[in-house]
């Protein structure tokens, strides 16, 4: 099993509940869409410390392949493009295999 997990920090210039909320719906709205997610969980952090991210979208995959084949995903891309990149100062990521 494939572990990808993503943590943003959202850019100051923008309502950050309106956007992580948005963010996590777009992304959420993925499962069932893209046939090799196994599972698909987005979070909205609630941790006040400067260590803290946004949001953690945390998700499961059969292997590496299908890990490649859903950051490629046209789907994928389009809510990267729309809604994730021009709305965040800070990216961090961690995928393992188990």
């Amino acid at each position: 099993m494939v572990y990808h997990i993503v943590m943003w920090k959202i850019s100051d210039d923008v309502d950050k509940e309106k956007t992580a909320n948005t963010i996590k719906e777009k992304l959420e709205a993925l499962n069932g869409q893209i046939d090799v997610i196994k599972d698909l969980t987005v979070g909205i952090n609630f941790n006040e410390t400067d260590a803290a991210s946004d949001i953690v979208l945390v998700s499961k995959f059969e292997t590496k392949a299908d890990l490649s084949e859903y950051i490629n995903h046209p789907l994928h891309k389009a809510v990267g493009a729309e809604f994730v990149r021009p709305n965040v100062k800070e990216r961090r990521v961690v995928d393992y295999e188990i």
